[in-house]
């Protein structure tokens, strides 16, 4: 592994890289925007099948879009969920008659931000919409793994695959529906590693010393479930890895039943750093200990399917067709469907659709759409509204956005030794588009419906990950709620907002299972809240926020991440929980004055 890039700032080569595979495939489109990849030849009569997430794990699903496989793939940034409304805009760039199939990895991001743009796209009267979560990592066992579920790792793309094929050969919405809840059941990945990736542009990374390997790690820098020191052999590492999947007496992790004649696809991916040549013998190894336990697989792949940027491992990804045709399809129709063709830059197949003549001829320039969606126009809405003092209003704001822009350096450091450090850039680059906004004159009216509601927008915007999806969604419950009570009240004392805070935690709560005493910003949001509507001033909430989000270091990790820490009894505090605190100490400081 090297930390020596040709790019050193990711944030701008995300949009670069998408770029260059859209300039290589003549039957992709890109919306820069929204970082959208989109087959151009899309059929508006078949089912759209959209996937996404962060970016770093190339081909990842971007490499994945084209007949026969996914309609678009919606990018994120570096290892951060993308938007709502990005996913908004992938959803209209590829409209279906039958219906659309979101395809999610089952991270906390990633289910929050697409099933926010889901209900929306209900609520805009799109009704054959829905989502299919893949989690196919058995490295976190059923008890440790209750609440966040398995993880996904690279059975995801086998999943897109069949059910692209699906799509293509016209099955109905409700049937590609009922296969990819089939595919999901009969699938199980676990990977390893010999060190982690390292994110172009971050100057903090964690290591792995010498003579040691990590098995169970997920693909965001993740430390491994377990860590094996001395490093064993290629055979007893390959055997220790099948074990986790094939083992029918281990309670924690037999999810996938494997029989001895069951038809079932082997997939190895190569997670960004193992060389060519290792990766056909990793392969060839795994295939003489499948065959050691009576599965010879009928279809067996090898290549970078889901990586984790340059990190110098793999993983191993079985999935039992025979299991999926006892509830829907036959084997057979199951393997046509994986050997079908496609129209995709990375699927590892000869059967390949060809490219649309009038395609092929397009320019360059056209394959790059900066308007395909209609944007949101930031307008002032209709109904209630609350004046407050605005000079009070923008200076709390202020001090708040430049406090967590000040604590980013830590935000950073904690969340790298528990994930992929990505916490805070997304929330130092929110605090920069908030004091930006507000240098452009955001709440210089005083105005505080529609300062919430454009709060919500730049959030979703700017903040990504999970942390910007909880936000967002309790700013947008919490302007529903201010405008409500601001219909009968012109008083926003403590009172006012604990009330309307707390309505707003409760419309949170629908989305996410995260509570108190989860290791969450919920240990930090909730007591915040829940003092502003008894408290006698602002700081006692603020100490309230403090106290459970610096308690966060002493709690075990229910959900996030940081669940997947092997240990974790020595852990930092939530730099999502910390991030918070920042903001409301930020905004104490000048409403205490």
């Amino acid at each position: 592994m090297t930390d020596r890039h040709v790019f050193s700032d990711h944030t701008t080569l995300v949009v670069k890289s998408l770029q260059g595979l859209v300039a290589s495939q003549p039957n992709l489109s890109l919306i820069p925007s929204i970082k959208t990849v989109f087959d151009a030849a899309h059929d508006e009569s078949k089912v759209s099948l959209i996937c996404g997430g962060g970016a770093g794990h190339e081909p990842g699903s971007t490499g994945f879009v084209g007949r026969g496989l996914l309609s678009a793939s919606v990018s994120g940034d570096t290892f951060a969920s993308p938007s709502a409304r990005q996913v908004s805009g992938a959803i209209k760039a590829v409209p279906s008659t039958e219906g659309t199939l979101l395809i999610i990895t089952n991270y906390t991001g990633d289910n929050l931000h697409f099933g926010l743009a889901c209900q929306q796209a209900r609520a805009n009267g799109l009704e054959k919409i829905a989502i299919l979560p893949v989690g196919d990592d058995v490295s976190v066992g059923r008890t440790k793994g209750a609440l966040v579920g398995r993880r996904a790792m690279a059975g995801t793309i086998l999943v897109c695959k069949i059910l692209g094929a699906a799509a293509e050969a016209s099955w109905s919405f409700e049937e590609v529906q009922k296969l990819g809840r089939g595919v999901t059941s009969a699938i199980a990945s676990i990977g390893c590693t010999l060190g982690h990736c390292h994110v172009p542009g971050r100057a903090d990374y964690a290591l792995i010393p010498e003579d040691t390997v990590e098995i169970g790690l997920g693909l965001h820098n993740e430390p491994g479930v377990w860590v094996v020191k001395p490093q064993p052999s290629s055979t007893e590492l390959i055997a220790r890895m099948l074990k986790l999947i094939l083992d029918k007496d281990d309670p924690e992790r037999a999810f996938v039943p494997f029989d001895a004649q069951d038809e079932v696809v082997l997939l190895v991916n190569n997670m960004g750093g193992m060389s060519v040549l290792e990766m056909y013998a990793i392969v060839d190894e795994t295939l003489v200990q499948l065959k050691q336990a009576g599965l010879v697989p009928t279809r067996v792949f090898c290549g970078p399917f889901m990586t984790s940027l340059n990190a110098p491992g793999f993983s191993l990804t079985l999935l039992n067709l025979t299991h999926i045709a006892k509830s829907v399809s036959s084997v057979e129709e199951l393997i046509k469907f994986v050997d079908a063709p496609h129209a995709s830059a990375a699927w590892p197949s000869k059967s390949v659709y060809p490219t649309p003549t009038h395609l092929e001829k397009r320019a360059r320039e056209e394959k790059f759409i900066e308007i395909c969606v209609t944007e949101h126009k930031l307008a002032k809405s209709g109904g209630p509204t609350l004046k407050v003092d605005p000079a009070v209003l923008v200076g709390a704001m202020r001090a708040g956005a430049a406090a967590v822009l000040k604590a980013e350096p830590d935000l950073t450091r904690w969340d790298t030794i528990v994930g992929d450090g990505d916490c805070g850039e997304t929330c130092a680059a929110g605090a920069q588009a908030v004091l930006s906004a507000l240098d452009n004159g955001l709440g210089s009216d005083g105005e505080v419906v529609n300062l919430l509601r454009l709060l919500t927008e730049l959030i979703d915007d700017t903040c990504g990950g999970t942390l910007g999806a909880i936000f967002s969604i309790f700013l947008a419950s919490l302007t529903t709620e201010v405008r409500t009570l601001a219909a009968t009240t012109s008083t926003a004392d403590l009172a006012f907002w604990g009330k309307a805070g707390n309505r707003a935690i409760g419309t949170l709560k629908l989305s996410t299972a995260a509570r108190v005493g989860h290791r969450t910003v919920m240990d930090a949001l909730i007591p915040f809240v829940e003092a502003l509507e008894t408290a006698s001033d602002f700081e006692a909430a603020v100490e309230a926020c403090r106290a459970g989000g610096e308690g966060t270091a002493k709690l075990v990790a229910k959900l996030g991440r940081a669940t997947y820490v092997g240990d974790n009894g020595n852990l930092p505090p939530d730099p999502g929980a910390m991030c918070l605190v920042f903001l409301t100490k930020g905004m104490g400081d000048v409403l205490k004055k």
